[in-house]
């Protein structure tokens, strides 16, 4: 059993080293401490709040704008600009017209999610994510003139008379009575604290990372999530991880890696690669085996994406722009850049996993949604994009450009149901008192006098979250370690932390935003005893479909703590069908699942308050005490122990088949059988489920996938 100690010392952090930059670097009086006065509140009133400027914020407020009400967005960085929607540069479009089929497509993306996507979300991809890409060529995301194809978004903003609040950043929801009336935070220019009291809000904030190095999306940091907990609303997906790749040179350096996203203009995909994501390189580290560099598949950073459902990936059927190996990095492992010839500084050498460390599946993490609007589940809450748990690609990320589209098909939907609550709904009568209350803890850290440096609080939350060992290849013994410190840092530090200026308190928010979604990873990583997609469990490395067809559910309990439980199916009379998707022949994968109301709870009882049974019940859920069941059959040795490959090899042979309950035949195994061979095809812990007919999957750079 490793103890806490050992998991400090193993993480780069020694107990010793830890007490003294508590004595003397992370404790220390705030440099210019500042009164509430010194960031006067600025009051906006609006129908509609949209926090969040990338695809699913930008087609969710010209969508309420276009039923004629008052809109206000709100992003932290630059609309177009900032975010992970400037590197996206593929645009996934169902259109049977060229080719796309519906039945192969739900096959692929149910295989790549080891079938706990959501069938209703991926439907309403289907009927609407060609209008959506129609409506993004109308604004002229096309034109060669301008600067960058993104900036096409903030145009049409300025254009619909959307008013736009640029870097600023919104810490927290404002409440009255459990429902949402807009949100509170400050600006980073004017240095005054911005409040909007709005009769609905959207979440479109999107995903996160802890600040790694090498992909460039430092400034998300799981804001909405964070929010909407805080609110009441409920939160999924934590337990599957993404991950980028960078080079083991300069890692930092994301121009280099990532230019040809960034300069590729955007382009049509079609199709869904089915592959899944893969955890090979930190298992073979983890292992003791060689480590093979390169993403898998070998595609660079907007490389083509396989087609496997009809159609094909890129514009029209050409691989999108962008192809080839980045600038200062290399796929195969050789070295480019710095002594190589490139400026000093640049990214090179072999590529390695975790440059995008606490992402979570795109479409799979975030608030869990009510209905088909992306209600939050708490009165005059929305979310859409990566804000919102759609799980529209469940376990792994299905296919090159199912982020975007799926940003705007969810952000459009969300825009029109709540500018219909909007038109309805009477404006917020919400005191001064209560705004400023909510405005002394967006200014806690200007004002106190002494405390942590929130950049040393990020650096120990780096060094707990980062090692391999805690989100890729996960063990108990070392998920609660993790766990104990990521408490520690927030029961005891995010409470002291300080900020000198507008910049140090984004990063206090930041911060603390980051340590409550740790949390969250870890307790969902913890509740999953289980292995699917990209969550793998070293004690459970099997699929368990009778136990574990299902999604983790989080939320506050009236406690203050956090309470968890897993959804199988629906409530009768829900309006989705919210339940996973098991394709067991082709013919058979439209067919839905029948799976009887069940769900398990964990750790703490669900909260019983008032208002989180009326979340309950408006998310179409039930609850009962039934915990989760674990079968020894599915536990495997140590990783360090010499049976590891055979053990974990014959647990990827059990996972690598469609749930066979009530299937007409068995399904066949397609262990490889040699380890040479299950490189090859990419098996590992967090393959995914694969169906038979793929020709497509096997084509170089199927596997890697984009925004």
């Amino acid at each position: 059993m490793m103890t806490r100690r050992d998991f400090l010392k193993a993480a780069g952090v020694s107990v010793a080293a830890l007490s003294a930059a508590k004595l003397f670097g992370g404790f220390a009086e705030n440099a210019a401490v500042a009164a509430a006065e010194d960031m006067p509140l600025s009051r906006t009133d609006a129908d509609v709040l949209v926090i969040g400027g990338g695809y699913a914020g930008v087609f969710a407020a010209v969508a309420a704008r276009a039923k004629g009400l008052n809109v206000v967005l709100v992003d932290k960085g630059m609309v177009g600009r900032s975010g992970m929607t400037p590197w996206a540069n593929g645009f996934n479009v169902f259109d049977e017209a060229k080719g796309d089929d519906r039945d192969q497509m739900i096959a692929a993306v149910a295989a790549s999610s080891e079938y706990v996507n959501n069938r209703d979300w991926l439907d309403a991809q289907f009927d609407d994510s060609k209008a959506r890409w129609e409506d993004l060529v109308a604004w002229g995301i096309l034109d060669a003139k301008l600067r960058h194809p993104h900036l096409a978004l903030r145009d049409k903003l300025v254009e619909s008379g959307v008013r736009l609040l640029e870097r600023t950043t919104v810490t927290d929801l404002l409440t009255k009575n459990g429902a949402v009336v807009g949100g509170i935070g400050f600006s980073l220019d004017d240095e005054e604290t911005v409040a909007v009291v709005a009769k609905a809000t959207i979440l479109c904030a999107g995903a996160g990372s802890y600040k790694a190095s090498g992909f460039p999306i430092q400034g998300l940091t799981f804001d909405g999530d964070a929010m909407a907990y805080r609110a009441g609303a409920t939160i999924s997906g934590k337990e599957f991880t993404d991950f980028h790749f960078t080079s083991a040179a300069h890692p930092a350096d994301c121009w280099a890696q990532w230019e040809p996203m960034w300069v590729s203009g955007v382009s049509q995909t079609h199709g869904a690669q089915g592959g899944g994501m893969l955890l090979s390189q930190a298992f073979s580290v983890h292992a003791g085996e060689k480590v093979t560099s390169g993403p898998p598949g070998g595609g660079p950073p907007g490389g083509a994406g396989a087609s496997s459902g009809g159609g094909s990936s890129g514009a029209d059927g050409a691989s999108p722009p962008g192809g080839g190996p980045p600038p200062g990095g290399s796929s195969s492992g050789a070295a480019t850049g710095g002594a190589s010839g490139g400026p000093p500084g640049t990214s090179s050498g072999p590529q390695v996993l975790g440059a995008a460390t606490g992402l979570g599946i795109h479409k799979a993490e975030g608030v869990w949604p009510a209905d088909l609007t992306g209600a939050g589940g708490v009165p005059g809450l929305w979310a859409a994009g990566d804000a919102l748990a759609s799980m529209l690609c469940g376990a792994s990320y299905a296919g090159v450009g199912l982020s975007s589209s799926g940003s705007a098909v969810q952000g459009a939907r969300a825009g029109e149901a709540a500018a219909a609550f909007a038109a309805d709904a009477a404006a917020p009568a919400l005191s001064g008192a209560a705004l400023a209350k909510a405005r002394a803890a967006v200014l806690a850290p200007r004002t106190r006098e002494s405390g942590f440096s929130p950049n040393w609080v990020l650096q120990l939350l780096q060094n707990t979250m980062f090692p391999y060992y805690v989100l890729y290849v996960k063990k108990p013994d070392r998920l609660q370690p993790a766990l104990d410190q990521v408490m520690f840092l927030q029961e005891h530090m995010v409470p002291l932390l300080v900020a000198s200026d507008v910049h140090e308190l984004k990063l206090a928010h930041e911060t603390a935003s980051m340590l409550l979604n740790a949390e969250m990873k870890l307790r969902a990583s913890l509740f999953r005893t289980e292995s699917r997609g990209t969550h793998y469990r070293e004690d459970h490395p099997a699929r368990d479909d009778k136990n574990w067809l299902a999604w983790v559910l989080l939320q506050r309990r009236a406690d203050g703590g956090m309470g968890f439980a897993s959804r199988r199916s629906r409530r009768p009379g829900s309006p989705t069908r919210a339940r996973p998707t098991r394709p067991a022949t082709r013919s058979a994968s439209r067919a839905s699942w029948p799976i009887s109301d069940s769900s398990r709870e964990g750790g703490n009882r669900w909260p019983s308050n008032k208002s989180t049974s009326a979340a309950a019940s408006a998310a179409g859920r039930a609850w009962s005490p039934a915990r989760p069941t674990s079968s020894a059959s599915t536990r495997a040795p140590d990783a360090r122990s010499p049976r590891i490959r055979a053990s974990a090899r014959s647990a990827i042979c059990a996972r690598t088949t469609a749930p066979s309950v009530r299937s007409p035949s068995p399904p066949t195994s397609r262990c490889p059988s040699s380890r040479a061979g299950r490189r090859r095809v990419g098996a590992g812990p967090g393959l995914a489920a694969r169906e038979p007919e793929a020709p497509a999957r096997s084509r170089p750079g199927s596997r890697w996938r984009g925004p």
